[in-house]
């Protein structure tokens, strides 16, 4: 008869191993959410740093550089993160917001950020929170001043200078008029028009803030004040040249006449003899004149005005756009590149083209003004 084996040892050390699995399990499980945590911690403070860089390259020339708001409204703002979930902060940035200068970013609508980047970014934003302030919006007074230059480039012809009318529009700076129709009334006239009248809608060629300084000019008149836009004279000859262009010979005139005040004794004459070219409808033979009316830097700086200093600011030190001062990129391009890059823009960014909009004499001139912001 054998001899019964003893294992013992055998169940014991099978025990033993069964519970010390079961005790390093259940350590681990109450390690996990520890370790999940600082997991998540690392990746947040990951995608922060890249969201970050992001922001710093793409959006603080709008927003700010602490997101503090500028041209763009401020994002570090307690109300605004406390209401906005990161989902419409992801869609906002993906889409873009229109009709403001807010293009879209996600490589979906044709911008550069892939859907890792707008979280990254987004996570920048929100790590703003915990410390954001309490941002109290400051009403900006609409500057009558600044109404009358839309004014002027913009609604004179119909509605003649200074709002006195013409055969096509009727007065506009009339006492009873004015005293009939309150600021509301012609806001809203001019952003819908009134096609019955063959007025045109202006709401897809002026913004809210255009709308509002044109309507105080309109409420300057209803006091009895005399508001006159002041314009340099470069920016009347740029103006008439734009205007033979198009072959638009009233325009052209009514720029040179207006400069007139503004140029001195030679200066006038000339002008003179260049309207006499247009009533004449000698066209070509005027805007060769007006090329050569004032020094290119001169011409430069009022097509700059006009075309590039809301974005670029009226010293060409920034503001939505970059700074032309000292730029790297300007100084590694010859005037041919520039030229090119001025027509066509910067797709998925601000930077519209002026193809059809600046002529190749006004893109020179405002070359050689900012080649002397280089040096």
């Amino acid at each position: 008869m054998r001899s019964r084996e003893n294992n013992t040892l055998f169940v014991a050390a099978a025990l033993g191993l069964t519970l010390a699995i079961l005790v390093t399990f259940q350590v681990y499980i109450l390690r996990e959410p520890m370790r999940i945590r600082l997991v998540q911690a690392a990746d947040k403070q990951a995608a922060e740093a890249a969201g970050q860089e992001l922001y710093a390259d793409n959006c603080a020339t709008c927003h700010g550089t602490n997101g503090e708001g500028g041209i763009g409204p401020a994002l570090n703002s307690r109300d605004l993160l406390t209401a906005t979930m990161d989902e419409t902060l992801a869609g906002l940035t993906r889409f873009g917001v229109p009709s403001t200068l807010m293009p879209a970013w996600g490589q979906a609508s044709g911008g550069p950020f892939t859907d890792e980047q707008l979280n990254q970014l987004v996570a920048f934003i929100r790590a703003w929170e915990p410390t954001a302030p309490e941002i109290s919006l400051v009403a900006e007074e609409p500057d009558p001043m600044r109404g009358a230059k839309i004014y002027e480039t913009t609604c004179f012809i119909c509605h003649g200078q200074e709002g006195q009318g013409t055969s096509n529009a009727p007065t506009l700076n009339d006492p009873e008029r004015l005293q009939k129709f309150d600021d509301i009334w012609y806001h809203n006239t001019i952003g819908r028009g009134r096609l019955s009248k063959v007025m045109p809608t202006l709401v897809t060629v002026l913004s809210l803030a255009q709308f509002n300084v044109v309507v105080s000019l309109i409420a300057a008149w209803r006091e009895g004040e005399s508001v006159a836009a002041e314009f340099p004279l470069a920016t009347f000859v740029t103006n008439a040249l734009f205007a033979i262009r198009e072959f638009d010979r009233p325009d052209a005139i009514f720029y040179l006449k207006n400069s007139i005040p503004l140029a001195d004794r030679d200066q006038a004459e000339e002008i003179q003899a260049i309207i006499i070219l247009i009533e004449d409808n000698r066209l070509f033979e005027a805007e060769s004149s007006l090329i050569a009316f004032l020094p290119p830097e001169e011409m430069g700086r009022a097509s700059f005005d006009s075309n590039c200093s809301p974005c670029h600011g009226d010293d060409g030190t920034g503001g939505m756009g970059p700074n032309l001062h000292g730029s790297s990129f300007f100084q590694s391009k010859s005037d041919t590149e520039l030229a090119e890059f001025i027509l066509a823009g910067r797709r998925n960014t601000a930077m519209d083209g002026f193809e059809g909009i600046l002529g190749n004499e006004e893109i020179d001139n405002i070359i050689i003004l900012m080649r002397s912001w280089q040096e």
